[in-house]
């Protein structure tokens, strides 16, 4: 079971940083960019990013997500209370299904833009666009919710409960606090921090719930 544990927990390290190269490659988009349109999620550099970006990002999600559910496995195994490791399961599983599902919608659309673009006016393109956002907007915000903050909440009382043995420290690595890092370097710096490292600190976090379940097989 131990070397179970720890081939699911290096390979969720190897998915979170799978998706974090396709955070870079969907979100990079530099200083200059603009959000656009009543919602604010067309942006503005989508104009200029090349299509290619968009699909390999795609492919590196479709990757890397498995991978890190496979970590997070990994450390539901090794928590204590069964039937807090199997809330904490279901709840990583309803979340992970949403990473993959939020991250395609974040690059279909961008491609769907380009096209769009090619033949209507920008309010065409976002009345076109909002159909699809009014649709996915409910299950995106409630499994993007699950996927960050349930799993680094529920990680918080595992370690805090003495669910999962390992030290107090840990918890900074979980996705949440990571976010409020990347958000605290955009704020204090706007200029120099208005992509990295903030873009990828959600699926770095993710990533490192696998390093912790290594961490506490004791390898």
């Amino acid at each position: 079971m131990r070397l179970t544990e720890v081939i699911f927990g290096w390979l969720g390290l190897l998915g979170g940083l799978l998706t974090a190269c396709g955070d870079l490659l969907l979100d990079l988009k530099g200083r200059d960019n603009k959000k656009l349109g009543k919602h604010g999620y067309i942006e503005s550099a989508w104009e200029t990013m090349p299509a290619w970006r968009f699909k390999l990002s795609l492919l590196l999600a479709a990757a890397g997500v498995p991978l890190y559910f496979l970590g997070i496995s990994s450390l539901a195994m090794q928590m204590t209370n069964t039937a807090f490791a199997l809330a904490f399961w279901i709840v990583m599983l309803v979340g992970a299904t949403g990473g993959f599902f939020i991250h395609a919608l974040l690059c279909i659309y961008p491609l769907l833009y380009r096209k769009l673009r090619n033949r209507l006016s920008f309010d065409e393109t976002e009345a076109v666009l909002n159909v699809g956002y009014d649709a996915a907007k409910i299950p995106f915000f409630i499994q993007f919710s699950l996927l960050v903050f349930g799993s680094s909440v529920m990680v918080i009382i595992a370690v805090t409960m003495g669910y999962l043995p390992l030290p107090v420290w840990a918890i900074v690595f979980t996705p949440l606090c990571l976010m409020v890092v990347g958000v605290l370097f955009r704020v204090i710096k706007r200029d120099w921090f208005c992509d990295l490292p903030g873009i990828i600190m959600p699926s770095l976090g993710l990533g490192l719930l696998g390093l912790m379940a290594v961490v506490n097989a004791g390898l």
